[in-house]
C-alpha cells in the first residue's frame, strides 16, 4: 500500500517531504477543488475503493485523507 503522503504529494506535483499531517487546501497552494477530485480519483484506484460526496468532501489535509483511507480499507 504507497504512503499517502506520497500519494497527494504526486497528485499534487511537490515533494512528500514538503507536507506535513496537518497541511491541507488552506496551507498548499497547489491544493485546490480540482486536486482535490484527482486526489479522490487516485485513492480510488490505489485502494480499489469507491468514495462518496461526503468522503470527498473530507479530504481537506493530510491527516483526514489518511482517516478516510482508513475506514475503507
Amino acid at each position: 500500500m504507497p504512503e499517502v503522503r506520497a500519494l497527494i504529494a504526486s497528485v499534487l506535483q511537490i515533494p512528500a517531504d514538503a507536507l506535513q499531517d496537518d497541511d491541507g487546501a488552506e496551507t498548499v497552494e497547489s491544493w485546490d477543488s480540482l486536486k482535490t477530485v484527482m486526489l479522490a480519483s487516485m485513492i480510488e484506484i490505489t485502494y480499489d475503493i469507491t468514495l462518496d460526496n461526503s468522503d470527498i468532501e473530507r479530504l481537506t489535509s493530510v491527516s483526514a485523507v489518511r482517516e478516510v483511507i482508513a475506514r475503507h480499507v
